[in-house]
């Protein structure tokens, strides 16, 4: 389970705390600011770390999106949430859609509908 757990403000990516329970073990405590990216996998969801092994969570993708701080993370698909901070650049595809290279070397597609608010809040930061 991921639960949000932050003494100030929960918008504040940096400073937010999430909490993963996994079953048969103990809580880990992660910061938000080390999420890479969540991939979302059916009713699993896939979480890439900064400096850790990716991991699979038994919960949607629109579940983990409303624990995350609001700020830092956006939603570029269907199926893929990233944080901001790991994006190294953005490029349109002729089809019209388009794709985001992390620092990681990761690359998340972007849907048609969501190209807008990516590149307005891109050009805003």
């Amino acid at each position: 389970m991921l639960i949000p757990a932050s003494t100030s403000s929960a918008s504040d990516a940096s400073d937010s705390v999430l909490q993963l329970y996994f079953r048969g073990s103990r809580q880990h405590v992660f910061q938000a600011s080390d999420l890479v990216c969540l991939q979302g996998d059916g009713n699993y969801t896939w979480l890439h770390w900064r400096n850790r092994p990716s991991i699979i969570m038994p919960k949607t993708l629109k579940q983990l999106a409303g624990m995350l701080p609001a700020d830092g993370f956006v939603r570029v698909h269907r199926n893929s949430i990233v944080n901001c901070e790991y994006i190294e650049r953005v490029e349109r595809l002729k089809t019209g859609l388009g794709a985001i290279h992390l620092l990681n070397g990761t690359v998340v597609p972007v849907s048609r509908r969501r190209w807008e608010v990516i590149s307005e809040l891109l050009c805003n930061a």
